[in-house]
């Protein structure tokens, strides 16, 4: 009986083990992640501010009236 508690014993110590490494895994996962978020949210603030830049200068620019042909020799 007490051979077998050593086995079971052995058993879950090992399924532990394990388990530790696949968290510790998964952390490594989760910092890789969270380090491309970081860099993707700070792409995102650059594109939003160039955006914002070009809507700013877009909107500056001095437009002419065009008509067309119709509109002037109905007048």
């Amino acid at each position: 009986m007490e051979e077998f508690l050593e086995q079971d014993l052995d058993i879950y110590a090992q399924k532990i083990i394990n388990m530790e490494k696949n968290v510790a895994s998964l952390e490594d996962q989760i910092d890789k992640l969270t380090e491309s978020l970081k860099e993707t949210q700070k792409f995102i603030v650059k594109l939003a501010y160039n955006q914002q830049e070009i809507t700013k200068r877009i909107s500056q620019w001095p437009y002419l009236v065009v008509s067309h042909r119709e509109d002037d020799n109905t007048a």
